[in-house]
């Protein structure tokens, strides 16, 4: 059996201090065998709000297909807000479809690591968004 090819997206955010930025997305798989992963990588600035809300919707037609959906989110500060709200409509049998989602804040452990290293805080959180977002 010969997968196609649905989609393997991924979307980056930086929501800045005092911005709002909501994603709202359906992807919909309408055909046999097919696959896709999309991945949602967000940071959110001390004082933004981010809502992500993302659905695979597998229609009736679609035997065979393969989804993932994934949002990660990056605290920056105690005033950062994010709401994720991933979900699956499955409309038929014999498919494979998952969603992930996480959110959190810089783990301070880096944070140490890379201050111990003679790197300046606002620099090591800069490293740490770069590498978040890579």
């Amino acid at each position: 059996m010969t997968k196609s090819q649905i989609t393997n997206k991924i979307i980056k955010y930086l929501v800045k201090k005092g911005e709002s930025v909501v994603w709202d997305e359906v992807i919909v798989y309408d055909k046999n065998n097919l696959e896709g992963e999309t991945e949602v990588r967000a940071v959110v600035e001390d004082e933004g709000s981010l809502k992500l809300k993302g659905k695979i919707l597998i229609q009736k037609d679609a035997i065979g297909a393969n989804a993932f959906l994934r949002f990660k989110v990056l605290l920056l500060g105690k005033n950062a807000r994010a709401e994720v709200d991933p979900e699956l409509e499955i409309l038929t049998n014999d498919v494979r479809a998952s969603h992930a989602a996480s959110v959190g804040q810089i783990d301070l452990e880096q944070l140490f690591y890379l201050m111990s290293r003679g790197i300046n805080k606002k620099e090591s959180i800069k490293l740490i968004v770069e590498a978040f977002l890579a």
